[in-house]
């Protein structure tokens, strides 16, 4: 298997080597990655059939229980955030993950990765909403928050700090990636859901496109855990074996 520093060369962010690298280690375990996504949209179709259809003005019979699935979805979603992390240091050291075990890690961070995802979202709104340019340039800041939290272990403030930390001197090379990978989607999700809703019909297209939706959660997962790995093997010197010690 090819080792990931081997990829990138010795002290270089290249754009293009991480998003190749990225699409080799979710293409690795693809089945895996791909269940981990759709294990928070179990809680949805269920709240869609327990809810059901009301009368107008009234509340659904079961809403008391459609609220609860709508809740652990949210749980799940955030879970799997540090799950698809953990799985992607998994297959950079060359060793396969277990969905099961992925959704443990995740859960165990879930608290902090809440805390995390809500402040780092909020933070890029505002910006985003004042002009959009500081939205931008808060999410590069914070684009590693997620994965210091997991990796690192760190709280919600500890997480958001060292990620400012670690992104100084690369935040323009990050806002590069990150629009590269937003505009490739963009433009990928729209196609499928045209081109395949054309022949297959609306709903088939909306469905694939629901599908790439996950793959694309999955890929934004894996993207950040390697540029977070390739910043601190640029700024500390780290190997995959001593930063992914933690999960064992």
């Amino acid at each position: 298997m090819t080792n990931y520093s081997q990829v990138t060369g010795s002290g270089d962010f290249n754009i293009g080597a991480l998003i190749s690298e990225s699409f080799a280690v979710l293409h690795r375990a693809l089945p895996r990655f791909l269940a981990l996504g759709l294990i928070p949209i179990i809680p949805l179709i269920f709240s869609t059939l327990v809810v059901g259809a009301s009368a107008p003005g009234e509340l659904p019979s079961n809403f008391g229980a459609g609220v609860f699935l709508v809740l652990l979805y949210i749980i799940l979603l955030f879970a799997i955030q540090g799950g698809m992390i953990y799985g992607a240091f998994s297959e950079l050291r060359g060793q396969s993950f277990a969905v099961g075990d992925a959704l443990s890690k995740g859960f165990a961070r879930f608290l902090p990765l809440l805390g995390v995802s809500i402040l780092t979202g909020l933070l890029v709104l505002i910006g985003s909403a004042l002009f959009l340019a500081p939205g931008l340039w808060l999410l590069c800041i914070l684009y590693s928050a997620v994965a210091v939290c997991v990796v690192e272990q760190r709280g919600v403030f500890d997480s958001m700090s060292r990620s400012g930390e670690l992104t100084s001197g690369y935040r323009w090379r990050i806002l590069g990636l990150v629009l590269i990978v937003f505009i490739a989607s963009i433009v990928t999700s729209s196609i499928i859901e045209y081109v395949v809703g054309s022949v297959g019909g609306p709903l088939f297209g909306s469905l694939l496109a629901n599908l790439f939706q996950v793959y694309l959660t999955a890929l934004s997962c894996v993207l950040s855990a390697l540029v977070y790995y390739r910043l601190r093997s640029i700024k500390e010197g780290i190997d995959i074996d001593r930063l992914a010690d933690v999960f064992d």
